[in-house]
């Protein structure tokens, strides 16, 4: 136990996109869960929900694209905006405010997939950072159009259904929210489509398409990314492991 604990940070280091993936495999779990918290913990409700989540995917994300973010201000700014709005919408539980918080969240989000495809799709080799990476970037999307489904439906009630399990009424909780949609978000991204949310309204039928489309465009492009470095890593003969960042200024210093 002793001689394994100096390689941790090492290889926290060497994988930063690694703890990206578990935060998202976590919101993946979690998503369908936090209804049930609602219900049992009142200060729970609403948006409090998903905050832990959010909470962890926040700090996840500036961990793993820190030492890649050209402009890391920008990325200060919109992370720590992300934050205080999901503080405020968890105590105030406003609609003008959940909106507000669910809106920096999606350029949050687009901010982070946008950096690490930049990362991604530029790595001269492949290796376990990278791989880490390119499965960030198709769960990041899953995330992103779960928020994104959120605000349709604060917005637009009703823009989803619930199907009653076994013909019993929902409880007035049991309705969409943000972690029901994120789960309804993985289910269509991976076009399992379970049947037990339902897009009601034609933008949220549009968009679920979308995001269907969008999902297997991504795996293809990715796929084809990934092996393309492979075959010319191999070829070259190339096979060592690296990190690779991109410099957070022109002088090339980080």
């Amino acid at each position: 136990m002793s001689a394994a604990r100096p390689r941790l940070p090492a290889l926290l280091k060497e994988y930063p996109f690694g703890v990206l993936v578990l935060s998202l495999l976590l919101i993946v779990i979690g998503a369908p869960l936090t209804s049930g918290m609602g219900r049992d913990v009142s200060f729970m409700r609403g948006a409090g929900s998903i905050a832990p989540l959010v909470l962890i995917l926040t700090l996840a994300s500036a961990f793993a694209i820190w030492q890649t973010a050209r402009n890391r201000a920008a990325f200060i700014v919109l992370g720590g905006l992300v934050l205080i709005f999901l503080y405020l919408s968890t105590v105030f539980r406003h609609h003008a405010v959940t909106a507000v918080h669910l809106i920096g969240q999606i350029i949050f989000l687009i901010y982070v997939i946008a950096v690490v495809t930049r990362v991604v799709f530029r790595a001269p080799i492949v290796d376990g950072n990278i791989l880490f990476g390119a499965a960030s970037i198709y769960l990041l999307i899953g995330v992103l159009a779960g928020f994104v489904y959120s605000l349709i439906e604060l917005v637009v009630p009703g823009s989803f259904s619930v199907i009653p399990p076994n013909g019993h009424a929902l409880e007035p909780l049991a309705k969409p929210d943000a972690g029901w949609l994120i789960y309804f978000s993985f289910t269509t991204l991976t076009t399992v489509g379970f049947g037990d949310i339902m897009p009601a309204s034609e933008i949220s039928r549009s968009l679920a398409v979308l995001e269907a489309v969008i999902g297997q465009i991504v795996l293809v492009v990715m796929m084809a990314r990934l092996v393309g470095l492979h075959v010319a890593q191999v070829s070259s003969g190339n096979h060592h492991n690296a990190v690779v960042f991109e410099t957070t200024d022109e002088s090339g210093k980080g």
